[in-house]
Formats: structure tokens, sequence, C-alpha cells
């Protein structure tokens, strides 16, 4: 094999283990399945661990895949190593094959021998192996059957891998390659050094980890390998370290250019652009996977690595948006190996863009706040930043703590994370004192039963039988619920859908033999303990009572419309915008919906429209509404739209209408046509990357229609138009009032100068100052009078105050000649925060006011200033 190239190493892997049986499986993204242990994939089995642990059976049992990988959290965590080290990413590509209960250790190390040697042409003398201690079978197959010599079969105990605490578990044998004399590093175990790097690991999943610790043989005994691309492509092309390779090199030299730094002069400046190189690749692909910035969670790791490459721009010295030119170069080195890349490009840009333009505006200021606190605990002779200006940094600024960090630690200091702590809770607090509930105390009896269960029946009957088997009043279980008494009600069945999934819960009746109750709310406990809110109307309701629940038709058949609507907008705007949206957040209620989803900019009155047209198009095609009780991967499998964010049991509920499918545990019509129109009413952010649109359907839509048209005809009626001529006579009217609002300001200003063009005049140096009295005018018409005085004033200030009581209004205003000297917005400021006013604007117009000081002391203290 003769060409190196990262895209030829990869398909070779992916040949050469389909043509040994194995089946090619596409990489997963980067946000695990149905897996809340792990915040991202970070390692090529995580997409087979259910069938590892034998619950999902995929119909083959061989598989290699080319998986994307990042390394950010937990003990996989190489962020602080990042561009510091030859080898370390956050973001990098896992070669893997595997075998569910098929081949074994045998098969297993000669596939990885033979492509190693055989197809890729790496020397076998070059090769060294490492086995568990305990592992004599492995040892004696790299031994008698491979050839290895024995002095280059190593066993170290720590070659044992574990899923978890529990399940399958078992030994692994890495092989190592020696790099040479040109790299420092003595010996594999104990001074690797660079000198040995591992590039393959090799995983016999054989046993079976109890809780106890005890292991017994597993019945199937599974395979698993991972082997980094960014290691194997160093080594077969011949580089240094990982960055030299095709995959990075672009991406350091676009870096360089644009920050027009030299490559392998500095290391700090190098391990910069590394950093910056890492970044981008990780930044691509996590949007790509449909995470955006945010502040918390997923989108937060994103918004620190983003950061974290823009504080490293910043270092070297750019001040402007330089980020997502690098991210740019990544879809064009790895597009054709992962379409998902060209496809979400032009969501990138915007994504990236906004982050870079959002975290600048802060940058500067939050690193001057910072070089203080550094420069403040270096002459304190302290050796941490304090917490307080972490904390602020953080909240104000916008700086993770972990790049805080980094800057302190160039410094050769830390930061006082305790402290930090400190402030956060202290913001904990504020934030829980402002929002107020008890309802946690109210439900706490409930955890001592345990056993309690509701059955909903509301899919297929509004109306139901069922026996009371709790009363909650004010927090406490009581037997008995009299007239006028509100409470919480659980029965064994009930109709009404609880709170959830975005939908308000139902509202009706609850009656028994001599009682009535209103159900004024419902909600959930648990999954499957439904709450009903009630307030007795008459009699009394007893544990143990027979019951009959009754939902209110009309409300449920309203939320349900509103329900199948946010299907159908999330669908079409999907087609109109791109396959890069995905719901973020929704509430659906009689009245109304909300949806909230990710994209990163307003959407024009083209894309609205087109939006709420093909929602009327799948509404008048009158599709029938399926719902499906399915295994949560089948239902992935299908194609049904999920939320990584959002967690499911292993069956789940999958509602299609037309070409929707989505996982949904809400009620819904039964045909789409029932929806009746859908109109959206409003399109706002909700923050970086989330817009959000609320719409209503059905009676709905129709009293918003008929209100807008009373609107319509009573403007009519007031401007004295008919409807095709509104818009024009409406922009008529304006632009008659703006031309009398321009007059009037005009004659305030003559009225109160009577025409007078000489004013007092002072100098200060080589610069003078025309001083006019603006009492009486409003803001507009000072101004006015600046433009008019500054034409007679020449190359000269002109100083415009106004009193107004204790308060005084200062305008200072001069031509653009001398602005581009002495701003008029840098010198007002500096006036009057002498007298502790507030002030600023452009350099030829500012504006400001201050309290309880005269016109000539403003007047005196700017003369001041101008002769410094």
């Amino acid at each position: 094999m003769k060409d190196f190239s990262s895209s030829r190493i990869r398909a070779t892997f992916l040949r050469f283990f389909e043509e040994k049986g194995h089946k090619v499986v596409a990489s997963h993204s980067l946000i695990p399945p149905k897996d809340p242990t792990l915040l991202f994939v970070n390692a090529g089995m995580v997409q087979f661990k259910d069938v590892f642990t034998g619950e999902r059976e995929l119909g083959f049992k061989r598989a290699c895949s080319a998986q994307k990988c990042l390394r950010v959290s937990g003990k996989h965590n190489d962020l602080e190593q990042v561009g510091f080290t030859s080898r370390h990413h956050t973001f990098f590509e896992m070669l893997g094959n595997f075998s569910f209960g098929d081949y074994f250790k045998r098969e297993a190390i000669k596939f990885a021998w033979e492509l190693l040697v055989d197809v890729y042409g790496l020397e076998p003398k070059r090769l060294w192996v490492t086995v568990h201690n305990e592992d004599d079978e492995a040892k004696a197959i790299w031994l008698e059957e491979i050839g290895v010599p024995k002095e280059r079969v190593l066993e170290d105990k720590t070659n044992f891998w574990a899923m978890g605490d529990t399940g399958p578990c078992g030994p692994c044998s890495e092989i190592h390659i020696d790099r040479g004399e040109a790299f420092e590093g003595k010996d594999l175990l104990n001074e690797p050094g660079e000198r040995f790097m591992e590039l393959w690991n090799l995983v016999f999943m054989q046993f079976e980890r109890s809780e106890d610790g005890a292991m017994k043989p597993l019945p199937r005994p599974c395979i698993d390998t991972g082997m980094g691309l960014e290691r194997i492509a160093c080594v077969l092309q011949g580089v240094r370290t990982n960055f030299d390779t095709d995959l990075f090199r672009p991406l350091v030299e676009k870096g360089a250019q644009i920050t027009k730094a030299r490559v392998g002069i500095d290391p700090k400046v190098d391990a910069a652009l590394r950093i910056i190189a890492d970044h981008a690749r990780a930044t691509t692909f996590l949007i790509a996977d449909g995470v955006y910035p945010e502040n918390e969670g997923r989108g937060y790791v994103l918004r620190r690595l983003m950061r974290r490459a823009l504080r490293y721009g910043h270092f070297l010295g750019v001040r402007d948006v330089f980020f997502v030119k690098v991210c740019e170069e990544v879809t064009n080195i790895m597009g054709d190996a992962y379409p998902e890349l060209p496809k979400t490009r032009g969501i990138m840009e915007e994504v990236v863009s906004q982050e870079e333009e959002r975290f600048l505006r802060t940058l500067n200021s939050g690193m001057a706040l910072l070089e203080e606190a550094i420069s403040r605990a270096k002459a304190n002779r302290e050796h941490l930043v304090d917490g307080k200006t972490v904390f602020l940094l953080y909240d104000t600024h916008g700086f993770p703590t972990d790049l805080t960090a980094t800057v302190a630690r160039e410094h050769g200091l830390e930061i006082d994370m305790a402290g930090f702590e400190r402030e956060m809770e202290k913001q904990r607090e504020r934030g829980r004192a402002s929002w107020k509930t008890d309802e946690d105390t109210t439900l706490k009896p409930l955890e001592a039963h345990e056993s309690l269960k509701t059955a909903f029946v509301g899919y297929e009957t509004l109306e139901a039988k069922g026996k009371v088997q709790l009363l909650l009043r004010k927090g406490e279980i009581v037997d008995q619920l009299g007239a006028s008494e509100e409470g919480v009600l659980i029965t064994d069945v009930t109709p009404f859908y609880g709170e959830s999934g975005g939908q308000v819960g139902d509202t009706g009746v609850i009656e028994g033999e001599g009682f009535s109750a209103i159900v004024a709310d419902t909600k959930k406990w648990r999954q499957d303990v439904v709450l009903h809110l009630v307030k007795v109307v008459k009699g009394q309701v007893k544990s143990g009572d027979e019951v009959y629940l009754k939902v209110d038709k009309q409300k449920r058949d309203a939320t349900k419309r509103h329900h199948s609507a946010t299907h159908l907008l999330h669908l079409a705007l999907r087609r109109i915008l791109g396959e890069h949206v995905r719901q973020r957040g929704s509430l659906v209620e009689p009245t109304r919906l909300r949806f909230d989803f990710s994209h990163t900019r307003a959407l024009n009155e083209q894309e609205i429209a087109g939006v709420e047209r093909l929602v009327l198009e799948w509404v008048l095609a009158d599709f029938p509404v399926k719902t499906e009780v399915m295994p949560f991967d089948r239902a992935v499998e299908s194609g049904a739209m999920h939320f990584f964010e959002d967690k499911y049991g292993d069956v789940v509920r999958v509602v299609m209408m037309g070409d929707s499918k989505e996982l949904c545990g809400g009620t819904h019509c039964s045909r789409t046509g029932e929806i009746g129109l859908v109109k959206i009413t409003m399109e706002t952010s909700v923050s970086a990357g989330v817009r959000r649109i609320e719409a209503v359907a059905g009676l709905s839509a129709l009293d918003y229609v008929q209100e807008n048209e009373r609107l319509i005809q009573n403007l009519c009626n007031e401007m004295r138009s008919d409807r095709k001529a509104l818009l024009e006579r409406a922009r008529k009217t304006l632009e008659r009032q703006k031309e009398l609002e321009k007059e009037l300001s005009e004659l305030k200003v003559l009225a109160k100068t009577g025409g007078k063009k000489d004013y007092p005049r002072h100098k200060a140096g080589d610069y003078e100052v025309t001083v006019v009295s603006g009492d009486g005018l409003d803001t507009k018409a000072l101004r006015n009078l600046a433009d008019q005085v500054r034409e007679s004033a020449g190359n000269g200030y002109v100083l415009i105050t106004k009193s107004d009581g204790n308060a005084l209004t200062v305008v200072l205003a001069c031509n653009k000649e001398l602005g581009a000297k002495r701003p008029c917005g840098a010198l007002l400021k500096a006036v009057l925060e002498k007298f502790g006013g507030k002030g600023g604007g452009s350099p030829t117009l500012a504006q400001g006011g201050v309290e309880g000081v005269s016109s000539k002391e403003i007047l005196d203290e700017l003369l001041h200033c101008l002769t410094q």
C-alpha cells in the first residue's frame, strides 16, 4: 500500500474487514443512543453496547466501523493535554472491528496483524504487544501462532477492560509501535515517551462481573477493538505528530494563515494553533449532529470548546471573527467521508459566526479583568486567582472556568475553585428564593406508597370507572375530602392525561355516589401515577370509593388539534429550513401552541408563509394519524424523530401522520383534517441557536383570523380607506407626520433663537467652544439646534445645555475633521464623569446628563480638558 492518505487508510480498514465477512456499519452520531451514562460517544463499541449485553440482535455477528468520538469529560478527558502533546485530541475517529459471539481471540489477533503488516506494510520488528498477566491464551497466540519474539510480548496487569462496575468485561491486548531512537523514550511499560505509541487495543469480552465482584464466563464471548485513525495515519505518513498528518496539517496551516503566526518557532504558538485545529474539528462535527452552544449539557461542552479556541486566537493577536474559517476547512477535508458535514455547512457557518461575534464582545473586557486579577495575585504573592473574579468572568463575560484556569496557569497560578463554588451557591440561593413552590412538600407523603399505579386509558376513551386509591390535602394523606375542599385524588384507572411532554393536563369532573368534584388540572408524579387536582363541589369523597371520571371533551379536542399541529409544524420547518431543525421544547394548550426549535436566525415572511402552506396541504390531505407501540431501537431504525436529550423507556409510542413520524406519548387527532387551519402568530428568539414560534389551530385559528379582520376593518374606517389602499394611506400618513415633526422642531429652535447666529465663544488653547442654551427644547430640537449652530461654528465645538430642575442635559457637537482629533463622545464622557454624570456618543455628536451641576461648571471643565 503506497497511498497513505487518511481517507485511503480509513477505506482500506473497512474494506479489509468487509472482505473478512464483517458488516460495514456507519458511524453513529456523537450523541449516545439511549445511554444516560455518557455525554458523548467516546468509543466505537458504544453503538453496540446493548448488543454485547444481549439486549438487542442485529441480524449479523461481525461488524466494523469508523466511529466519530469525543472525549472531553469523565475518565476519558483529554482536554487539558490537547495541543501540548503529539497525540491527544478531543474529537477523533476510532477504527474498530467487532464480533458478537462469533470469532474470538485467535481471529481478532490474526486479523489485526494481517492488516498492520501485510496490508499497511508495517515492519513486524517494530511492533510490540502487551497482554494481561493472566491471559495465557492470548499470549500463546502471539508467541506461537503469530511468531512475535517473547521479548516483545509483555505482561501488563492493567490490560483489562470493563463496560462498567458490572456487566461484560475481559482482558485486552494492545499493539504498540517502536518509532525509533529519533523519539525520546526507553521502555514500553515504564518510560514509553514519544518513542512507543499504542496503535490498536483488542478487547476480549469473556466475563460477566456481578455486583459482588465475582466474574463468570459469558455464554457468547465477544470482540471489541479500537484503533485511532489519527495515530495510524501519523505512523504510515511518517510524521512526528498527529498534527502533522493530512487530517490536521491543513487546519493548522489555515489557522497560521489567518493569525499570521509562524509554525515551528515558538512552542506556545504551535500549541495554540493545534488547539484551534482540534477544537474546530470537534465544533464542526458537534454542530452537524445537532448540538448548538448553550449554557448546560452538551451545548455547554461545545461552547467551552469554541471559547477555548477563540481565546487562543486572541493569544495569537486575532481580534475579529476567524474560527469559522478553520471550521469550513474541516468540512473541506472530511466532507467526503462524512456527508453530514457539507449538508450542514450553512448552519455550521451561522452558528459558529454568531457564537464568535457574541464572545468577542466580552473577550477583551474579560481578559483585561483576568489580567488585573493575575497582577493583583502576584503582587500579593498569592498562588490563586480569587473565586469572585473567576465567578464574575463565568457569569458576566462567558468565560468557562477551565479557560480561566488555563490562562492562570500560563502565569504560574491556579484558580480558587472553592471560592468560585461559594459564589455559584450564592447565585443558586438567590434563584431558589425567587422561585417558590410547595409541590415537593405537598407530594412528599407519596414516597411511602411505591405500589401506587394508575392505568391510563385516555387514548381510547374520555370516560372511565375507577377506584380512589389515595387522597392528599395540604401535603397530608387523608381519608376523605369534603365539600369546598381542594386536594389531590389518585385512582387506579383514569382517562385524564397528566401534564407531560409539553402537553398540559386534562380538566373535567370526577363523580361518585353523593359527591362531585371538578378536576382543575392533571399531573404525573411518576410515569405511571396520575394526580388529579380537584375541588369537591358537592358531598364528600373517600379512599376506596368507586368513581366515574369524565374528561372535558371540548378542551381535550382543542389540545389534540394543537398537539398534532406541532408534529406537522416540525416536519414543515425541516422541509423549509433544513434538516438541522430539531424540536428543543414545546407547550401544547387548548388555545395555542408554542414550539422551540434549533435554528440560527429569524424566519422571514416567505419562510413563515411556506411553513403554513405545507401544514395546510397536509391537513387538507386528511392523513390518518396512526400510533404504534414498539421497542425503542426499532422505532429509531424505522426513522422516527426522537430527541437525544429526552429519556425514553425500552418501549415507546410512535405517532405517524403522513410523512411525520415521532416518538410521542401525547394525545392526537385521529386524522390530520381534524386539525383545521394552523396560523403562526409569532416568531422570536429564545437563545443563541434556538427560535420559537407560537401558533393557533382549529377554532383558535378562526378566532385569531376574525380578530385580525376586525382590526383591519377598524383601521380602514379610521383611515377612511378601503383594504387595497390601506397600506399606502398609512405610509403617506406616517411620512406626513415625520415632515410635521421636523417642521415643529425647527420652529421650536427658531422660536428659541430668533434666528440668532452669534453666540458666546470661549477659547481653550487651539480650540474654540460656542455655548448655547437649550432650555425648553426637547431632545430632537436640541440635536437640530446643534446641527444648525455647528454649521456656523467652523472648526470648533458646540456646547448646548438644558436645565430641567436639578438635572442638566448636555449636548456636544463638532465637524468631522475635529471629531477625528478629539471625538465628542470621549470628551463629553470625561467631562461628565468628573461630576458623577454619564455621557457618550459619536465623534461628531454626543449627549449626556448630570445632576446638581451648573452650565458654567460644565463649560469650565470642558475648557480644562481641551487644554490638556
